[in-house]
């Protein structure tokens, strides 16, 4: 069997490992971005349960696990340590008759929020020139179809 040399070149082509190693760079992405753009001393984890609460100020501990793909005791872990450095507030609420911590973002929260808003929109921006909108609406429905295929195979349980 002869030696592959051409290495990385040759995994190029392949489907699989585009989508892998999309997804690993859009990871360090967001880690870098946080860190040197937003640089508010909030993780990659925080900022997104800071944008989904946003987005939906209704959104349960539970959804938000799933969201980020973590453990709902891990989220509020998460959750309870935004809250005592100020970042959102935990109140006591109901739904469906279950108690329930209700989150609100905090006016630090809130300035967090707006800068990473502005800078996201840079992004944005960017994506927008560089695709077309039935691009975008193309990759919005492989990416689905994608995931489709593979829960064939595996189910993916959220934690």
């Amino acid at each position: 069997m002869t030696k592959n040399t051409n290495g990385f070149k040759d995994m190029e082509n392949n489907l699989t490992f585009q989508i892998d190693y999309t997804a690993n760079f859009n990871k360090a992405f967001r880690r870098e971005f946080q860190e040197k753009i937003i640089n508010a001393n909030v993780t990659t984890d925080e900022c997104a349960i800071l944008f989904a609460i946003d987005y939906n100020p209704d959104i349960s501990q539970s959804e938000l696990a799933r969201l980020l793909f973590k453990g709902k005791a891990h989220v509020g872990k998460i959750l309870n340590d935004m809250e005592s450095r100020g970042l959102v507030k935990r109140i006591a609420d109901t739904r469906d008759n279950i108690i329930i911590k209700r989150n609100e973002i905090t006016p630090k929260g809130q300035e967090i929020l707006k800068k990473g808003s502005i800078e996201i929109g840079k992004i944005k921006e960017a994506v927008e020139k560089e695709f077309s909108k039935k691009d975008l609406v193309l990759f919005k429905d492989y990416l689905k179809r994608y995931r489709k295929v593979l829960r064939t195979f595996v189910d993916v349980k959220l934690k």
